[in-house]
């Protein structure tokens, strides 16, 4: 009974002029939505990578200040 209740109430919405806008726009919205999010996605992850680099090349000891070192004996 409640298989039929909902499937008639669903029918109902998608026949109105009304239901077909919302679920067209709904689902429009989600592909848009979605391909922002993975767009999104991989500038954090290229920002992310590019600071990661920067903290490896700044831990890394440079050649002058290897050279300025005084070497031990």
């Amino acid at each position: 009974m409640i298989k039929q209740t909902v499937g008639a109430v669903g029918t109902a919405l998608m026949l109105t002029p009304f239901g077909m806008p919302l679920v067209a726009h709904g689902v429009a919205g989600l592909l848009v939505g979605t391909v922002g999010l993975n767009l999104l996605n991989g500038v954090i992850n290229d920002v992310k990578g590019a600071g990661d680099l920067l903290q490896q090349e700044m831990g890394k000891p440079s050649d002058r200040q290897q050279d300025e070192e005084p070497e031990e004996l």
